[in-house]
């Protein structure tokens, strides 16, 4: 218990000055009788001077700050020497705020309340802040632990997947619960030997139930996970597939037939500063402007010919109608995606064997060199395609926890300590329980 020496005056909320108020409030803990005897020799303790101890208190107004200096009592045994102070219970153990600070601050913190606006809001310096958010996540990762160890809990479907952990290609790997959507562990890198530590970290027996992960065509996530979960099915995310195909393929097809009409038009600009009939060159110019505006058309339906064709408008079903009857290459890459799309869909393992088989032979069958080098590196990759038809599971649950890892991110400005942030990821993605 704190008794106050003294009472205070409250600050002046009228002034208009930016800088905090500081207000002090002498306190001193209730008087109690001294200890017994020396923990170590038993000898008897006497009286040794008293100590301060400044705690910073909740603010009651905006821009103010209040601090309790506390004096208590330090004793000593005179024998051997030991001191001991007085304990002052309303301190915030290895901190100099009150537990009241920090009962508000863990408040703010379950909120998702930015470090830097709690250091505004109570004016307690963000280091403080940090100590009690690193109490706070290791205490509900320790307890979701001791749960699921009591409740004898296996995950079975995994999703691995990196994001991007700051600029310059600096990446690192998380590795999903899809039942849970718990991100069971966290690590920097995305290299073989990185993704290696996953399987050192997590205990064998843990993994021992996994039936399925679902993963993009990283070589190195693929060969880790066949050789330490040899009775899980390996199944090809179709994001990761239908983005790429997007990227490599279309994106790449569509771009060369633009430059195509883009040189056209060049030329036929040329032949028309050349041509001395008025009439002439008027054709030529009109032609070499249809050319253009084919190009910028192009040029401007990447997502059209991405988009799903029934999720698309009146307006853009007419501008990829256009598109597709007059650039053969790009009709036949937007035909191979709808495709693909459908095989994601089948739920019957032959069917879905025999329409990869036959997607991918047409796909090389084409001539289209973009598409050509697609279809022969997937093909090796053909059993964890077909896998999804009877285990459907994705990445798409851990792709959109990666908004969550990027707010995280954006609004502390990014995080010095990687292994903090790590930990701050598998916190932030604990299930409501």
């Amino acid at each position: 218990m704190l008794v106050f020496d003294f009472e205070f005056n409250e600050p002046d909320m009228l002034c208009q000055d930016s800088h905090r108020d500081y207000t002090s409030i002498i306190v001193q803990p209730e008087k109690h009788s001294m200890p017994s005897s020396c923990p170590h020799c038993g000898s008897k303790m006497y009286r040794h001077g008293r100590y301060t101890r400044k705690l910073k208190e909740m603010p009651v107004y905006p821009d103010t700050t209040y601090t309790l200096i506390i004096k208590a009592q330090r004793y000593r045994c005179p024998e051997c020497g030991f001191t001991l102070r007085q304990e002052i219970p309303n301190r915030y153990p290895g901190t100099n705020i009150t537990k009241r600070v920090a009962a508000w601050i863990k408040a703010f913190l379950n909120a998702k309340f930015p470090v830097s606006q709690i250091e505004d809001i109570t004016g307690i310096h963000w280091d403080t802040i940090r100590k009690i958010q690193e109490e706070l996540i290791s205490q509900a990762l320790n307890e979701y632990e001791d749960l699921r160890i009591k409740n004898g809990y296996r995950p079975k479907y995994l999703a691995i997947d990196e994001f991007a952990i700051r600029k310059m290609h600096k990446y690192a790997t998380c590795v999903m619960d899809l039942e849970k959507g718990h991100v069971i562990w966290a690590g920097l890198g995305r290299a073989k030997a990185d993704f290696e530590h996953f399987f050192k970290d997590i205990p064998t027996d843990y993994l021992e139930q996994v039936e399925a992960v679902a993963m993009d065509m990283n070589a190195s996530y693929n060969l880790l996970v066949e050789q330490y979960l040899p009775q899980a099915t390996i199944v090809y995310d179709r994001y990761h597939m239908q983005a790429q195909f997007g990227r490599e393929v279309i994106g790449t097809t569509r771009l060369e037939a633009v430059k195509v009409h883009r040189k056209q038009a060049d030329q036929l600009i040329i032949q028309a500063e050349c041509e001395t009939q008025n009439e002439t060159r008027e054709m030529l110019e009109a032609q070499a402007k249809e050319e253009k505006r084919i190009a910028s058309l192009l040029k401007k339906s990447r997502w059209t010919l991405l988009k799903n064709s029934k999720k698309l408008k009146d307006s853009e079903q007419q501008k990829l109608a256009t598109i597709l009857e007059s650039h053969k290459e790009v009709a036949i890459c937007y035909a191979m995606k709808e495709e693909m799309i459908r095989l994601y869909e089948l739920r019957n393992e032959q069917q879905a064997r025999d329409g990869w088989l036959n997607w991918f032979s047409a796909a090389k069958a084409s001539g289209i060199p973009a598409l050509v080098k697609f279809a022969q590196l997937k093909e090796k990759r053909l059993l964890g395609l077909v896998a999804h038809a009877t285990i459907p599971i994705s990445t798409g649950k851990l792709e959109g926890f990666n908004n969550v890892i990027k707010t995280a991110k954006r609004t502390a400005y990014g995080y010095l300590n990687n292994e903090f942030f790590l930990r701050l990821i598998r916190y932030l993605s604990l299930p409501k329980v």
